[in-house]
């Protein structure tokens, strides 16, 4: 159907049809605007050997050998679109542009690699490739920072998970530059990552260490590692929505917007959702009162010397894995209704980017 016979349709539609078919038009345009090499790389690489045939006729198209940032970059792609395929490395392999290799580690790495491919702050990029050795032949030096030293153990449970946990940092890497072709890789896409970033992120203070930083994605291990709750020595079980770390002190609240009767019980179907750029509408456990310890240390938070936390995802899983958390950094207090549960008003010490605001804001009216 031509663009101006869709036009002319809408005209003898009501209001809301004719909103409805005007949203449908514009998708469609601005579809058809897309690069073709795009536009065939969304419907064509849909499986693995297509990724393969892709890669493969990169260097025929643009002269060029393919790197993970062009290609990506190229076709329109997210990282996950190759990562959950396989590793690149490998990929390259299949598409018979770079030699076999035998890394040990290699089927498990590219899992992590994928898991890893969230990554989007700055400090953590820039940390790890000047902490990582440049290749498997340099001795890795471990870091005095104590800043570095949790981003690489954030690195670490991204990795490895809790299956194995290493006496020491150094052993960690060491069996990482075991698989030197991996090495090079996750240098290859930490640079990437680091080319990406656009935005220069606010600072923020707070009583303790705290290497996050604000309006990045990170997974529940990795927070937990970097506010140092998780060491190589110890990982305390974290199921529920909300953890109060006493050593810090300060309360972590991690927030699923997109909560499914499949994934949360009827008890745990809290309402929340950004009221404005700088309000946080929360609700506690179904249990908590006004009046109770835990009520209380939310409301008093400040004169007790306690900090709050926020961390909002879209949905749990994406794709088979975890959704990573937006850390939307302290807030304060603001007021509250209701007990058992609380419904907390939270001021945002930042306030949220624009950009932020209006998908978090989508997600509540959807």
């Amino acid at each position: 159907i031509s663009s101006s016979r869709f036009r002319a349709s809408t005209r003898r539609c009501s209001g809301s049809e004719s909103h409805l078919i005007s949203t449908i038009l514009w998708c469609w345009t601005s579809f058809t605007t897309l690069p073709r090499r795009v536009i065939r790389g969304c419907w064509s690489l849909s499986n693995r050997n297509q990724l393969v045939r892709h890669i493969a006729s990169y260097h025929r198209e643009t002269g060029r050998p393919p790197t993970l940032h062009d290609f990506v970059k190229y076709y329109g792609l997210d990282f996950d679109d190759i990562y959950r395929r396989d590793s690149w490395s490998r990929l390259l392999v299949g598409a018979r542009v770079r030699p076999d290799f035998a890394d040990p580690d290699e089927e498990r790495l590219a899992k992590g690699l994928r898991r890893l491919a969230h990554v989007n702050a700055i400090n953590q990029l820039k940390s790890l490739l000047e902490t990582l050795p440049r290749d498997a032949s340099h001795e890795f030096c471990e870091p005095e920072s104590e800043a570095a030293r949790r981003f690489l153990i954030m690195l670490h449970f991204t990795l490895w998970t809790r299956e194995w946990c290493p006496a020491t940092l150094g052993e960690s890497v060491r069996r990482l530059c075991a698989s030197p072709t991996m090495l090079d890789e996750l240098r290859e896409l930490l640079v990437c990552k680091l080319e990406l970033v656009d935005e220069v992120p606010d600072e923020f203070a707070l009583p303790f260490l705290c290497p996050l930083q604000l309006h990045a994605d990170y997974t529940r291990d990795e927070i937990l590692a970097a506010l140092g709750v998780w060491t190589l020595d110890s990982q305390r079980e974290v199921r529920e929505g909300v953890l109060y770390v006493e050593t810090l002190p300060a309360d972590l609240f991690f927030i699923t917007l997109n909560k499914t009767q499949g994934d949360y019980s009827p008890t745990t179907m809290y309402e929340d959702y950004a009221i404005s750029d700088e309000l946080f509408h929360w609700q506690s456990q179904s249990t908590t009162s006004a009046d109770s310890p835990t009520g209380q240390r939310y409301i008093r938070h400040v004169e007790r010397g306690s900090s709050v936390l926020l961390f909002v995802r879209e949905d749990k899983r994406r794709n088979g894995l975890a959704t990573p958390y937006t850390f939307l950094g302290p807030v304060d207090y603001a007021g509250h209704e209701g007990s058992r549960p609380m419904s907390i008003v939270w001021k945002l010490r930042h306030r949220l980017p624009a950009k932020l605001l209006r998908h978090i804001r989508r997600l509540a009216n959807d």
